[in-house]
Formats: structure tokens, sequence, C-alpha cells
């Protein structure tokens, strides 16, 4: 039997870019692999020598102890080297390691569904379905992040069920709610309920059926507002939306803990970290009955057909009415939200990575890098 992983190659290229979503999940690994085990090392590969200062700074960020036991390394390099795995954790597999373990992450596979009908999206479908076909045969083994994703894999890609692994995110690296004042809420001229969104603004997070809830709601009762974290539609004119834009994560688990509810109508999501997220602030969570949502909130959060404006506005109205419906979620999405635990995230990682190798070593997986 091969030996515990001690050398992990990463490729990272898109790390420093992007400081949320897929980036957050890797630095969050990268931080937490070390508690599990001591000796580890990683390799990191980047664009270009240009990169490594600043890759420094941000490890050094994440936990100053990360740049001691990493070297920093141009992409071009990644397939000789010496390490004893390489994880791939942007839903694709390149340049591929020569002699390595190799371990993906596919995340979601909703870049490869119909689900946003602009034509230059279609040409992006056809190169996504490429690009993700190549990472699941080339890899060892795949890991995702939630059930529903490891089925939506074996459906689209058709892989064996047995080169799939899940591990959960974590949400536990969001700062603990203050419980003061919230500078959003003030400037934005909020002291009462309020509903809550944030994310992108894609067709598949399903804006326009909240937006149509939030109105039926608002016609029958005094207006409650729906405050949006993210980017602004220039083009939308609606009374009750009020624009938070970006926020930091501190604000943000302010805004989870003291808003009626997070309301999640999106129709496709590979985990849905939000949800996680407002549960573990001490929120409460309404979403969409689609894809990966039910799973992760369970019976923590109330669910609604994600085509139904009627049904949503009916969900939101029974909240803002029944102080007892709000304590039991509350309650109950508190103690969900300890499912998601970036050490768990971590430990389970870690364990793929040491599987790969060993059924490297063995002989047993077959490579394909086409």
């Amino acid at each position: 039997m091969a030996p515990p992983v001690r050398h992990i190659a990463v490729e990272a290229t898109r790390l420093l870019r992007e400081r949320r979503g897929i980036g957050r999940y890797v630095r969050n690994v990268l931080r937490l692999i070390p508690a599990h085990r001591p000796d580890v090392r990683f390799t990191l590969f980047v664009r270009s020598p240009r990169e490594a200062g600043a890759m420094r700074e941000l490890l050094a960020g994440v936990d100053p102890t990360l740049p001691d036991r990493t070297a920093i390394e141009p992409v071009s390099l990644l397939p000789q080297t010496s390490a004893d795995v390489v994880w791939y954790a942007w839903n694709r597999v390149q340049p591929v390691a020569l002699r390595a373990a190799m371990v993906a992450t596919i995340n979601d596979v909703a870049s490869m569904l119909q689900l946003d009908r602009r034509w230059w999206k279609v040409v992006k479908r056809v190169k996504y379905r490429y690009r993700y076909g190549q990472a699941v045969r080339r890899a060892d083994l795949v890991i995702t992040i939630s059930e529903f994703t490891a089925r939506e894999i074996q459906r689209l890609l058709h892989v064996d069920p047995a080169k799939i692994r899940v591990t959960l995110l974590g949400a536990d690296d969001l700062p603990a709610p203050s419980g003061g004042a919230s500078v959003v809420l003030e400037r934005l001229g909020i002291d009462g309920p309020f509903f809550l969104a944030v994310g992108a603004r894609d067709p598949r997070k399903n804006l326009a059926t909240l937006h149509r809830a939030m109105a039926i709601l608002n016609s029958r009762r005094k207006e409650i507002p729906l405050v949006e974290c993210g980017p602004k539609d220039p083009r939308a004119r609606l009374p009750f939306v009020r624009y938070a834009g970006y926020v930091d994560d501190a604000e943000l688990a302010t805004l989870y803990q003291r808003a009626t509810a997070l309301v999640f109508p999106s129709r496709y999501e590979g985990f849905g970290l939000p949800a996680a997220e407002a549960m573990w602030a001490g929120g409460r969570v309404v979403c969409a009955d689609a894809s990966s949502l039910p799973e992760v909130v369970g019976e923590a959060g109330l669910l609604f057909p994600w085509h139904d404006a009627e049904e949503l506005a009916e969900r939101l109205a029974r909240l803002l009415d029944d102080e007892e419906l709000r304590e039991r979620l509350t309650r109950e999405g508190q103690a969900r939200a300890g499912r998601f635990l970036w050490a768990e995230t971590a430990r389970r990682t870690l364990e793929v990575f040491d599987e790969a190798v060993v059924l490297r070593s063995r002989g047993t997986l077959k490579r394909g890098l086409s």
C-alpha cells in the first residue's frame, strides 16, 4: 500500500482571481489539510513566475504557516511534478500530470445545461461539455460537492459512480454575526422585516420568480423590502428592491441573521452555499425544491416549487406572521449547519487524495489522456 500523501500539487491558476466561490473552497481546504496531516507540503502552479509574490501574500492571509510549506511554480512545469497527487479544483484537468495521481473537483454541471438560451451560452455549452468530459476521463478520482451533483455527473457524463466521491462544503468560516447594527440596513433605511437575496443574476438563479412573489406579497400588505446583495440589474425598476451591492463577510453574516429569511429561488445549484451560510449565521431559509437545495436545507427550511411565485409568496407571508415558525427554523437551521464544516471538507478531500495514490500505485486505474 502507498504511504499517505505528503506532497500535494494544486492547479491554482485561478486562485488569485476567484476570491469567493471555488476560490474560497480551495483556500479553506489548503488551510485545514495541515491540521489533519502536519507534515504535508504543497506546490501551487500559477500562470507565470510573476504571480509568485501575490500568491505568497494570499497564502499568508489564509494562514501564516502556509507560505513556509508551499512552493510556487509556473503551470508549464505541472506535467513533470514530483508531487504524490495533483488536485484540479476548477472543473478541468489541464495540463495533465505525467506521473502523479490526479483528482478533479466538478463543482456543478450547470454550464452544460440548457438553462440560458442566449446564443453565446449555447456556444459555451459545447465547450464545457467537452472540457468536463475530458476532466472526468483524465482524473483518477472525481470529487463533487453534493449527492445531487454526483448523480448529474453520472447522468450527463456517463461516469462510473465508483469513481466519484462526495465532500460537502463548509460554511463555518463566515464570521459570527455581531449582534450590533448593520451598516447596510442603516444605509438603506430598513428597520423592520425584510427578505434577503444573495448571489449572481444568471437566469438559473431565478430572481424573476422571487420578484413576482414579492410583488404579490406587497400587493396584499404594507411594503416589505427585498435586500439584494451582489450585482445590480440596471434595467430593474422594482419599488420593493433595495440594492446592497457587494458586502463583506461580517456584514453578510449580520444580514443573514437579521433577515426574516434568505430567499434562494435558484433552479439549479451544485451545492447552494448561501443556504448553508444563512443557517450557520442563525438565519432562516426559503428555497426552491430543485437540484441540491433540498439536500442542503433538509427539514430546516421552507421549500417551494421553483417556478411558482404564488406558492413562494405564501411561504413568505407565513414567515412574516408566524413567530413560532421563525423560531423553529432558526433552531433547526443552526443544528443542520453543523454538517457543513470546512475541517470535515478538508479531511474528506485528503482521504480522496490518499485513495487516488493507492489506486494509482496498484495500477487499478485506467487514465484517459485524450
